[in-house]
């Protein structure tokens, strides 16, 4: 698909809006042009945006396991199939801040490096959350060699690490908190221009940000947050993410 006035959201939770609310969502994506990249959680989570997309040519749904759904157990040799057939990874990573159980962090990092082992297999890019582990996140995909097609999702940490993950040649994207963080605001000014994305983290994101339910049209005053920081023409900014989604994503 491609059309010059649509707005990407390189990262949307679209199966945690209720059901009643689907149809009104689905409108909302389709009458605003959002081509709307569906993160998973886990494989119940990916099945249900497999699902939603059946209703919108502008759903992508993707698979990943959320590092906050990682248990001791998972069998990762099931998910292959999946992986193989998912247009992006995601959502990915390793969080050890707001996960407090430490006992987790091991199988965290067991299942982010087999997702970073078959990205590299499949040729496959990844969505990956960072939060508490930007280093290590930073020195794993170094050592998988994996960097250049990793999307760092709503990147929160120092600016030491930013600039290794920049230099690495990592994408970035800008969130729904651009209007009230300033060090947020700080993160996308220093980002270049051609590895900046936008997405909403729908819908519950913009909630936690100020209290509002996320809509998918929130990916507009994100392109306008992001082209006011960072002085660029929006329809400009929009052509890129285009051109930048069609190099991640082969088929579409």
């Amino acid at each position: 698909m491609s059309e010059v006035n649509m707005y990407i959201d390189f990262h949307n939770h679209i199966d945690f809006y209720k059901d009643e609310e689907i149809d009104s969502v689905i409108n909302c994506i389709n009458s605003n042009k959002i081509m709307t990249i569906a993160c998973s959680m886990d494989e119940e989570s990916y099945l249900n945006n497999i699902e939603i997309s059946k209703k919108s040519d502008y759903i992508v749904p993707i698979f990943g396991i959320h590092p906050w759904r990682v248990t001791n157990n998972i069998d990762l040799d099931k998910f292959e199939d999946y992986i193989k057939n998912t247009p992006l990874i995601g959502e990915i990573g390793l969080d050890f801040h707001w996960v407090e159980d430490k006992d987790t962090y091991p199988y965290q990092i067991k299942v982010f490096e087999y997702f970073l082992q078959c990205a590299k297999k499949y040729n496959k890019y990844i969505n990956v959350h960072t939060k508490g582990c930007e280093e290590l996140i930073l020195n794993l995909l170094r050592k998988y060699d994996v960097s250049s097609q990793t999307i760092i999702h709503w990147y929160s940490g120092d600016k030491d690490i930013l600039k290794q993950l920049i230099d690495a040649k990592c994408y970035f994207t800008g969130s729904v908190d651009l209007g009230y963080i300033n060090h947020s605001k700080d993160i996308i000014k220093e980002i270049p221009a051609n590895k900046l994305l936008a997405e909403t983290d729908g819908p519950t994101a913009l909630q936690w940000v100020n209290g509002v339910y996320g809509m998918p049209d929130e990916i507009k005053n994100v392109y306008e947050n992001i082209c006011e920081i960072k002085k660029l023409d929006i329809e400009e900014f929009k052509l890129n993410s285009q051109i930048t989604m069609k190099n991640i994503i082969k088929n579409k």
